[in-house]
């Protein structure tokens, strides 16, 4: 008699499953645009930018890649979301824009899982509207995306900005993104963002940079179980401007400065090189 309800759990689950991959349009290679309402996916790489306007959209990229035909004169963002009430972008490669992916949101927008290749400004940038601290509405989520900044062939020197800036995102949730290989002055910059949650993001083997996290306006900004780790000592401040911040937990590794002294509160947080004594 058992096997009835759990054969019925089992069924249940694929449907739900099912469901949850499934896609309403296949958006063509010559398409460029896309309006209203629905879930939309890839199902070939592709060289042509995506640009998304309206609420309620999905796109699901289905790790197919959107290549910049020409770096030194294509266009200048790969994937660009205007201003729209749940929009996600998932499981996108981005490679060889100026901007990999831009975002400007609304509420309840989501950034989970995508790959950005070889950017010369901005890889990840996110913006809202000023800090929306509506305790109703869901918080951005950029979540499980990955930053990589290691030369090609092509262009063996890439001139970076940040890796990941996020700007006017109350309460934003920024978890387990990873930023490997950045050459630029900033890991990640969060700009009138209060209340945020920086949470399990890693940033290893950085190049010269200034500051990996980079706090700007942002009050009460918690900061638990980040990494930091780099090959020599050259990242001058691990984090900045976090004097209304909580710092737990985090390990940074060959920072110049780690930063932590700044933090409102600080608990069990590993640096290497030790700060200097009193």
């Amino acid at each position: 008699m058992r096997l009835i309800p759990i054969a019925g759990l089992a069924l249940t689950g694929l449907m739900l499953s099912t469901s949850a991959f499934a896609c309403d349009t296949i958006v063509s290679p010559q398409q460029v645009s896309i309006y209203g309402p629905g879930k939309y996916c890839l199902s070939a790489n592709r060289s042509l930018p995506i640009e998304i306007s309206g609420p309620d959209i999905e796109l699901d990229c289905r790790t197919r890649t959107i290549t910049n035909p020409s770096p030194n004169g294509g266009g200048p963002t790969g994937i660009k979301v205007n201003p729209g009430d749940k929009v996600i972008v998932r499981n996108c490669r981005v490679d060889g824009f100026p901007i990999g992916i831009d975002m400007n949101v609304q509420s309840n927008a989501q950034l989970l899982n995508n790959t950005v290749l070889h950017a010369r400004d901005v890889a990840i940038m996110v913006h809202g509207n000023n800090g929306n601290n509506d305790p109703l509405s869901e918080p951005t989520r950029i979540v499980g995306n990955r930053v990589i900044g290691y030369p090609n062939g092509n262009d063996p020197s890439p001139s970076w900005g940040q890796a990941l800036r996020a700007i006017g995102l109350g309460r934003a949730v920024i978890s387990n993104n990873v930023v490997v290989g950045h050459n630029g002055p900033v890991g990640l910059e969060l700009f009138e963002s209060p209340d945020a949650q920086l949470i399990s993001n890693q940033f290893l083997d950085s190049s010269a940079v200034d500051r990996m996290i980079r706090l700007e306006q942002s009050p009460r900004v918690r900061v638990v179980h980040n990494t930091i780790m780099s090959r020599q000592p050259n990242v001058a401040f691990g984090i900045s401007g976090a004097s209304g911040a909580t710092c737990v937990e985090n390990v940074f590794i060959n920072t110049i400065h780690s930063g932590f002294s700044e933090c409102a509160v600080t608990r069990y947080n590993v640096e290497q090189p030790l700060p200097p004594g009193p």
